[in-house]
């Protein structure tokens, strides 16, 4: 079975990298929803 994980944002550069490494080595897919934040969401989950 796969297990995909999907993570709905707003400006939330502070807790996406935790919440990311959080889900890793459960997931097999991480797909990342951003609500178009003004701050550094966007850059933090695609590194």
């Amino acid at each position: 079975m796969k297990l995909s994980v999907v993570i709905i944002t707003f400006n939330e550069e502070r807790n996406i990298g935790r919440c990311i490494d959080s889900v890793k080595k459960v997931a097999d897919e991480i797909i990342v929803l951003d609500s178009i934040s003004s701050d550094n969401t966007v850059a933090i989950a695609e590194s």
